[in-house]
């Protein structure tokens, strides 16, 4: 279904979302304005095209697979296109799946994926566990570790102390950029694990010493090595392999490979889809069943 914006029929993508609605568009639908995809927040001017589209099946999207558990604090495994949490759109998300999978609805996510990103996270069940969380967190006992595929060759490791903060680009979308107004300091520690001559490729594994809003995407931007995928930061969205056919990369390179806390830890395999591009870059080889936190 598609919609021409006209004078106030309001200023939100979530706006004309509701307008479609009312007319039968479906409530679990991909979102793109002006043919690229959208979030529901973003701003509206007279004349964009709205689209909703079915969105993709999910292989076991009515199924959360939860990697650890104990006194309250889960380790669960998020897919890359399920949100962590559910928007005001009403579509399922990591949380609402595993409030009817566990029959609780004291279900609350204590670290956040954003949605084209894959992984560990860190859930709650009650308030004493949320605090407990927060201790760990406070004390630096909660360590995770992420697997990226970034476009440059990178140095075999390093550090990005790049001060970050939010604001909107041109677009209308929150990005985090040390161009904003109001910075704070973000460090992420960087290893390279494998390199992808042809293709201009490393694969890092990340570790961030700070939680900002994007922090390990926009800290790759800013060192030249945007992420696969990452359209916001100007990551490529596609691949040419060897054979000349294009590969298009519908998430983002970045997948959350652990968690490791003073009670549990787990480790998340890395998606196929990732491996997947690994090779059509031409990447050395890579045992992924031995990567560990």
């Amino acid at each position: 279904m598609q919609w021409a914006v006209q004078s106030g029929d309001g200023d939100r993508v979530s706006d004309i979302i509701a307008k479609m609605r009312a007319l039968g568009a479906p409530s679990d639908a991909r979102i793109f304005l002006n043919g690229r995809r959208a979030d529901p927040d973003e701003p509206v001017a007279h004349g964009d095209r709205v689209e909703l589209y079915p969105r993709r099946e999910r292989r076991d999207s009515a199924l959360v697979v939860v990697l650890a558990q104990r006194d309250g604090v889960l380790l669960a495994l998020k897919p890359a296109g399920l949100p962590t949490e559910t928007t005001k759109l009403g579509e399922d998300s990591l949380v609402s799946l595993l409030m009817t999978q566990l029959r609780s609805s004291s279900v609350h996510a204590a670290s956040r994926l954003d949605v084209a990103v894959s992984g560990v996270v860190v859930c709650t069940l009650g308030g004493d566990a949320a605090k407990r969380v927060e201790l760990w967190r406070s004390r630096e006992q909660l360590e995770r570790s992420y697997i990226a595929i970034a476009g440059g060759l990178l140095e075999a490791q390093g550090q990005w102390s790049v001060p970050l903060g939010r604001m909107r680009d041109r677009a209308g979308r929150h990005i985090a950029s040390p161009h904003a107004r109001d910075t704070r300091a973000a460090s992420t520690r960087y290893e390279r694990l494998a390199c992808a001559e042809r293709g201009g490729a490393s694969l890092l594994r990340l570790t961030p010493e700070t939680g900002r809003m994007h922090q390990l995407r926009a800290h790759a931007a800013a060192a030249g090595a945007p992420l696969y995928g990452d359209r916001r930061y100007g990551g490529a969205s596609s691949v040419v392999r060897d054979d000349g056919a294009v590969m298009s990369i519908d998430r983002i390179a970045l997948h959350a490979l652990g968690v490791r806390s003073p009670v549990l830890e787990a480790v998340a395999p890395v998606p196929d889809a990732l491996r997947g591009l690994w090779t059509a870059l031409g990447g050395e080889p890579v045992e992924w069943d031995q990567l560990r936190l």
